[in-house]
């Protein structure tokens, strides 16, 4: 018998997160946020590096990057931004040793009916290439994921 029991599929499938939640921030404001990767080292948990590589002619952000360490883990990638200005950021990750697949979706939506207040909507798609990892992961990534949203709701705070 083993310690640990992976279980068997019949091929790896990525682990899917969604976190909705109401914000008393502009939506402009939470879209400069989430577009300004390179600023994510300041106030992302575990975010050591970020930078931006490539912008478009409208000066939003198609290629930027993150290093990320925790214990005995320290991963650096690019990501393809696609950016919809004040509504939307999708980061797909170019290169990664860590990961099979990385994908982040941010949607804010403007609250009508509420003065200076949006809607953030984050997805968070990821498959680790060591199925071990897939597993364990799955433990704790809704935590992470609301962690995230945290960080970025206080980096608002912190910007009013």
């Amino acid at each position: 018998r083993s310690f640990f029991s992976i279980p068997k599929t019949k091929g790896p499938s990525p682990q899917a997160y969604t976190l909705k939640k109401k914000l008393n921030h502009p939506q402009a404001l939470m879209y400069e946020i989430v577009a300004d990767v390179s600023k994510y080292n300041e106030f992302v948990p575990y975010c050591t590096e970020s930078f931006i590589n490539e912008k478009n002619a409208r000066n939003q952000p198609t290629e930027a990057g993150l290093r990320v360490g925790w214990k005995q883990f320290d991963e650096r990638f690019v990501c393809k931004l696609t950016c919809q200005e004040n509504t939307q950021v999708i980061a797909e990750s170019l290169s990664h040793s860590l990961f099979s697949k990385l994908y982040t979706e941010w949607n804010i939506r403007d609250l009508p009916n509420r003065h200076n207040a949006c809607e953030a909507e984050i997805t968070l798609e990821y498959e680790f290439k060591n199925p071990l990892y897939n597993s364990v992961s799955s433990l704790f990534a809704s935590k992470v994921a609301d962690l995230m949203v945290k960080a970025f709701e206080q980096r608002a705070v912190d910007l009013k």
